[in-house]
Formats: structure tokens, C-alpha cells, sequence
């Protein structure tokens, strides 16, 4: 409820949005909620991209998250792939 109160008033682009998102993404993760969980956050990271770019620390923080989400479901692949990716974009942007 919270989320679509946010998206009415404030939009979907906007930064509260954005973080309630990703929060309910992360409690539907707790709650063994898998395919709720990635697909929220697939919805929060294609909205990252587009709003703040790939390489913003938050961007690279839902990246991360959207990658342990698909360890737990069991696609080691995608989850190797998406952290290899976060990892290069860290040192790219943080230096290593």
C-alpha cells in the first residue's frame, strides 16, 4: 500500500519511490518471496538506470542486491554475471 500511495503522489521516478521499492523488494526477499523479490527488483534497477545511470552507487547497490536474489533462487549463472558486473563498475567508478 505504501508503494502505490508513493507512486500516486510522488511518481515513479521520484527518489522515495525508488527506496520503497527496493525496501519492499528486500522484505518479499524475507519473507521467501524469490520471484516477488527479483521482479521488484528488476523493476527498481531498470528505473535506476534510466533515473541516476549504471554506474551511481545506488544503481550498483540494487544491481548487488538484484544479484544475491538470483543466487537464492538458484540461477548461479545470472548471479555470477551480475556481480562481475557490479564489481567492474566499483572499480571503474571507485578506483582499484
Amino acid at each position: 500500500q505504501a508503494l502505490d500511495l508513493q507512486r500516486e503522489i510522488l511518481g515513479i521516478r521520484h527518489p522515495h519511490t525508488l527506496a520503497a521499492m527496493q525496501n519492499l523488494a528486500v522484505t518479499l526477499k524475507s519473507q521467501g518471496d524469490l520471484a516477488g523479490a527479483a521482479d521488484m527488483m528488476r523493476q527498481a534497477l531498470d528505473l535506476q538506470r534510466d533515473i541516476l545511470g549504471t554506474r551511481h552507487p545506488d544503481t550498483l547497490t540494487v544491481m548487488h542486491n538484484l544479484a544475491v536474489t538470483l543466487h537464492s533462487q538458484g540461477d548461479l549463472a545470472g548471479a555470477s554475471e551480475m556481480e562481475r558486473e557490479v564489481l567492474d563498475l566499483r572499480r571503474e567508478v571507485l578506483g582499484a
